[in-house]
């Protein structure tokens, strides 16, 4: 019986140690935001300001450059009607003026394949009616990611509160817990007590990990929209 007492004494013992660490707040992922009503729409907007400098959005716009080659190569085709050839001949090569015979030195030709009158226009306006449909797909992943980036700040939020919240509960647990345990030492309390407390301050304990989880990967989620760090954004607000 004493081996056993010695060991859960040893075992409680340890918990307290690495309790302090528990309880301590994490301040790389427990940021002060504001709460001042236009200070957050100020926050708001600067994050939607940062999300539409996201890769995904310049993706549009390259496939928009190549449109505008697509029309380019298209309207081309009207020049590749037109049919110029030069003459090599004995007065372009002498260049002699008693030659009486007169030879052309270029001949200019129009060759007109009827079908280009609608091919080439339905080109033109097939290029342009992608260019249209890329303007409007990269309009509506704006407002996407306009979306994206709201609902990542608003998770940020929450799970930070609640992180914040957790944390009074964890503090209490770990004093009662401590308590106990003070007075089970001086044999004040039994085995089932202190047991109970330990398993209550456990279980706050996990909590508040799972809590810090949620934090730290909202605000990895709304940086990697952002491309930068909240941090950053905050100081510059």
């Amino acid at each position: 019986m004493k081996h056993v007492l010695f060991f859960l004494f040893a075992a409680f013992s340890c918990g307290t140690l690495a309790a302090q660490d528990l309880v301590k707040t994490d301040t790389s992922v427990i940021l002060k935001l504001p709460t001042e009503t236009y200070t957050v729409s100020r926050l708001k907007e600067r994050l939607v300001e940062l999300a539409m400098n996201n890769p995904s959005l310049k993706v549009w716009d390259e496939k928009k450059e190549v449109t505008k080659y697509d029309q380019n190569r298209a309207k081309a085709g009207w020049l590749n009607m037109f049919v110029a050839s030069g003459n090599l001949n004995e007065f372009t090569i002498k260049g002699s003026s008693s030659n009486n015979t007169l030879y052309p030195r270029y001949n200019f030709g129009l060759n007109v394949p009827l079908g280009n009158f609608i091919a080439i226009p339905a080109e033109v306006k097939a290029a342009k009616a992608n260019g249209r449909a890329i303007d409007q797909q990269k309009e509506a992943d704006k407002l996407a990611l306009k979306s994206a980036v709201l609902r990542a700040y608003e998770d940020y939020a929450a799970n930070k509160q609640l992180y914040e919240l957790q944390l009074p509960l964890l503090e209490d647990a770990l004093n009662h817990y401590q308590e106990v345990e003070s007075k089970f030492k001086q044999g004040d309390q039994n085995y089932d007590v202190i047991n109970d407390a330990y398993r209550i301050y456990n279980a706050e304990k996990v909590r508040k990990i799972n809590l810090e989880r949620d934090v730290k990967q909202s605000k990895y989620v709304l940086e990697a929209i952002i491309g930068t760090t909240l941090e950053e954004v905050l100081l510059h607000l």
